[in-house]
């Protein structure tokens, strides 16, 4: 993905709690008043040119604002002068709303700043909050225009064309309330009308405001210089080739490959495999535990598990047109088929008598739970009796144990649309960490990363609709460590699909329902389907047990240590997540660093499994 020098924002909602600014530091050595009188001048001109900009259909007394902090970004301080923080980007800048132009509270603190230190004082008088400010500037209309747009090569206000027209989605900053919010919506609406254009669609939510519009290009080079518009960018282009691929036909298919018969086993510890056509030769065994539960897979999550761990990203080989499996399976079904655990046994005991049968009657030795108790959260703490049954069960078998990292709806109710304000900051929340198993020592914990914004073309149209991430970004979903001893968990992430804000059912949707934000696999009544979309790190762990696999078909006599190093040493960050991750503050920065014991939890949603092992070997 191209990458700009515009600012990109992070939106903060206005009706909930803001969180606190991390870390920064204390501000620079500065000469108090030659510092004051910059950023006195500073601020005059900023306030100059949005005067200057005012278009006479859009007159408006308030001002907004861009700073950049050295420090910390001090949000409670810049709200007890009177100012809202609208956004917050990676380079420590904030932007900033105000009702007025005069600015007579903070030009207050400025002039005792200015003052040096009073008698009796270790330092002037609001040091630490003038003298963390770096910068005081106006919004560049350049700055609104969105990533799509960019893109595209339209970098420039006058890069959109007069007498051609243009379909843009137009986000306003959240200045408040609701019916504030409308009347400006019904500015932009009218003027663009007055000029031609029309409106298409809008959306105004609890703190999201947009509106859909088609326009002529001198339009835009207007609307570009209003100061209440926070961004200007083409609409989604949305995915088609997903929804095309979950509804192919086996006569449609590329021809499948073939297994060599000495390719890794990999284990699926779930609902069951069913003999889907495209793996039922190379489901080499499968058991119940107990026997009552049978093998079929009547609930749905092991097939598709099972066609990940034997195809790896079969998206991307439909796309190439190619059906190439790189293992064998064998299937221990241990969920009802409700998707629960049965109540004769104890989930300690039944993990270890699946994976030592399979183990023993198949030779399997990489194995993929992608399930997780949702109710028990790792604190810290003790593991629980299935984490540590299966660090046991790993050191005794010198096997593979990958384990998803769990799941977590991060917003819901009339919260929802925090999902979208709030990413990434609530990946590091305490109800985010690892669910059970995934905090044990010896297993590979496996986070989920983003495939792309997730957006298909049955939401395209809907202006409310929105995308949380883009490709190779934190799924919102994903949880994150430490994990036992303050050890860096997850150990990877990998692909594992996304959500998206959807208004029209005001909840987040993801693969289940709409394919284009999940990874594709095996339907498990494929006598319905084929193929299937979901989201979720149940789908990125497998993903790294195909992998993992690779590695031990290139070297079957490898350790389960030496088939777990080879995953790490060749992991990579993707420039995306850590990007994105920044805007955390110092947690977040933590994470663009190789993990080590003892850190935060952000670094753990950064690495990703490329499976590069054993070509760079």
């Amino acid at each position: 993905m191209a990458r700009y020098e515009h600012l990109q924002l992070l939106r903060l909602p206005e009706s909930f709690e803001r969180r606190k600014s991390r870390g920064g530091g204390a501000p620079p050595q500065r000469d108090p008043a030659g510092h004051s009188r910059r950023i006195g001048s500073e601020l005059n001109r900023a306030i100059e040119t949005q005067q200057r900009r005012r278009h006479p259909e859009f007159v408006d007394p308030s001002l907004i604002l861009r700073v950049q902090m050295t420090g910390a970004l001090l949000e409670d301080d810049w709200d007890r002068l009177g100012l809202t923080v609208l956004s917050s980007d990676e380079d420590r800048t904030l932007v900033l709303f105000a009702s007025t132009d005069d600015m007579v509270a903070f030009r207050q603190r400025l002039a005792a700043y200015s003052r040096g230190t009073p008698i009796g004082q270790q330092s002037p008088s609001y040091a630490a909050f003038i003298g963390g400010i770096e910068a005081i500037t106006a919004i560049e209309p350049r700055d609104r225009i969105g990533i799509r747009a960019r893109e595209e090569g339209l970098t420039e206000p006058e890069n959109f064309q007069g007498g051609i027209s243009y379909v843009i989605d137009i986000e306003l900053w959240d200045l408040g309330r609701r019916d504030l919010r409308i009347r400006k919506v019904d500015d932009i609406a009218t003027y663009v009308d007055a000029r031609g254009g029309e409106e298409l669609d809008r959306y105004i939510g609890p703190s999201i405001s947009l509106i859909r519009i088609r326009c002529d290009g001198a339009v835009i080079q207007t609307l570009l210089g209003i100061d209440e518009i926070a961004e200007i960018d083409l609409p989604a282009v949305p995915d088609t080739a997903t929804g095309e691929f979950v509804d192919l036909e086996l006569a449609e298919l590329p021809p499948l490959g073939e297994v060599d018969d000495d390719a890794p086993l990999i284990g699926i510890i779930d609902s069951g495999v069913n003999e889907h056509p495209l793996i039922e030769d190379i489901l080499f065994g499968a058991i119940g535990v107990p026997e009552t539960l049978g093998t079929a897979d009547e609930y749905g999550h092991g097939t598709f598990v099972a066609g990940i761990a034997a195809f790896g990203d079969l998206r991307g080989q439909l796309a190439r047109g190619t059906l190439n499996r790189g293992a064998r399976l064998c299937s221990a079904k241990v969920l009802d088929r409700t998707g629960n655990f049965p109540d004769s046994r104890l989930t300690p005991g039944q993990m270890r008598e699946a994976i030592t049968r399979l183990n023993q009657d198949f030779g399997c030795r990489i194995f993929v739970i992608a399930l997780g108790d949702r109710k028990r959260v790792f604190d810290g703490g003790k593991v629980g009796p299935w984490a540590a049954t299966l660090d046991e069960i790993v050191s005794e078998l010198d096997i593979v144990v990958i384990v998803a990292a769990g799941n977590r709806a991060p917003r819901t109710g009339n919260r929802i649309e925090q999902a979208v304000t709030e990413y990434p900051g609530y990946l590091l929340e305490p109800t985010n960490r690892l669910c059970e198993p995934a905090g044990a020592m010896n297993v590979v914990t496996v986070g989920s990363l983003a495939h792309g914004d997730g957006v298909g073309p049955r939401s395209a149209d809907n202006v409310g609709v929105r995308a949380i991430t883009a490709g190779l970004e934190p799924s919102p979903f994903s949880r994150a460590g430490p994990g036992l001893r303050g050890a860096i968990k997850p150990d990877l992430v990998d692909v594992g699909g996304t959500l998206i804000y959807d208004p029209i059912v005001a909840r987040l949707r993801g693969g289940e329902d709409l394919p284009e934000a999940g990874v594709v696999s095996l339907h498990n009544i494929f006598v319905d389907r084929l193929f299937a979309g979901r989201s979720g790190t149940s789908y990125s762990a497998p993903l790294v047990a195909f992998k993992a696999s690779q590695i031990l078909a290139r070297f079957p006599g490898s350790s389960a240590n030496l088939v777990r190093a080879l995953l790490a040493g060749s992991a990579s960050v993707p420039p995306a997540a850590r990007a994105k991750l920044q805007l955390l503050g110092p947690e977040g920065e933590r994470g663009n660093l190789w993990p080590r014991p003892g850190r935060c939890g952000a670094c753990c949603l950064l690495r990703r499994c490329a499976g590069r092992a054993v070509r760079r070997r």
